[in-house]
């Protein structure tokens, strides 16, 4: 399976994805802020895996992006 994350400021945009991929039959899951704070640990964790270390700095900066304020 692959997935794509798109990220809207308002309803309306997320309202037009969700009805395009509606209508190409793609499934659709809208992700809570704590769905999007999981997935950002996760990926930070998964890049620890193969660095053995991740700094907090990158952590942090990961969280942010995904537009959670720490």
């Amino acid at each position: 399976m692959t997935a794509i994350v798109i990220s809207t400021k308002n309803k309306a945009d997320l309202k037009l994805f969700s009805d395009l991929a509606q209508r190409i039959g793609v499934k659709i899951k809208t992700l809570t802020d704590e769905e999007l704070l999981d997935l950002g640990l996760l990926n930070a964790m998964e890049e620890g895996k193969e660095t053995e270390f991740v700094p907090k700095e990158l952590i942090m900066k990961k969280l942010k992006r995904n537009g959670n304020k720490i």
